[in-house]
């Protein structure tokens, strides 16, 4: 999406602020700390960034609302919460660069730190009031969980095909690249959608968990986003 006209840097600096602001109010001085060190880690920011891109389509109001930027930071923490528990499931023990929260304290803390990321996220859920945008978060927690739990299976030993990868990097990550877009203006969903299955198509790559399908894929989904890029003029 094209943001040549609007700098979205402060805004996304916004967005970091409400997130420590809302992450850090909590009792006690261990989440405290657990929530500074996962502050600390820093990020690109990219599916909040996604949220802002596409609601600065609709103007000034709608770029610039409480809601946008509510919803934007409750993608930032769905996204969070998914990497520290996928970390736990992975027995991951870096996450960028660093030791993952349950490398630095165990699987138990991770796990309710990204319990905790959830339950803000359904209290944020509730200051904005819009059923649609609950029903996409929603429906896109629900997805990544049930990818996660076919990527687990197809771990155990079932013969994976094209569409079973499909479906998993779809679940994990493309919807929630498609949900932040649609969050921002819904007729970007399927751009996101389409965006959110290159960046793990390319993740695959740099981390050399490729398939046969992979650089098709790759060229198929560079030549569907431009046609979209055309089509939306973004």
């Amino acid at each position: 999406m094209s943001t040549a006209t609007t700098d979205l840097q402060p805004l996304l600096d916004r967005v970091r602020e409400e997130y420590l602001r809302r992450m850090t109010q909590g009792r006690g001085h261990l989440l405290l700390q657990v929530e500074q060190y996962v502050a600390s880690q820093g990020g690109k920011m990219l599916r909040p960034r996604i949220t802002l891109a596409a609601a600065a389509t609709l103007g000034p109001e709608a770029l610039h609302s409480r809601r946008t930027l509510l919803l934007a930071v409750a993608v930032e923490m769905l996204h969070n919460a998914s990497l520290i528990h996928d970390d736990v499931i992975d027995h991951s023990p870096q996450r960028r660069g660093r030791p993952s929260v349950n490398a630095r304290w165990n699987n138990g803390i991770a796990v309710l730190l990204g319990d905790y990321h959830l339950a803000h996220i359904m209290q944020l859920l509730d200051e904005v009031g819009d059923a649609e945008a609950s029903r996409l978060i929603n429906q896109t927690v629900i997805s990544m969980v049930e990818s996660e739990l076919l990527q687990q299976e197809l771990l155990a030993g079932r013969t994976i095909t094209e569409e079973d990868y499909l479906t998993v990097i779809d679940g994990k990550t493309a919807n929630l690249f498609a949900t932040a877009a649609a969050l921002g203006n819904p007729t970007y969903r399927q751009f996101g959608l389409h965006y959110g299955r290159l960046f793990q198509l390319r993740d695959d790559l740099d981390d050399h968990e490729t398939t046969q399908w992979t650089s098709r894929l790759i060229e198929q989904e560079q030549l569907t986003l431009a046609s979209m890029q055309e089509k939306l003029d973004i």
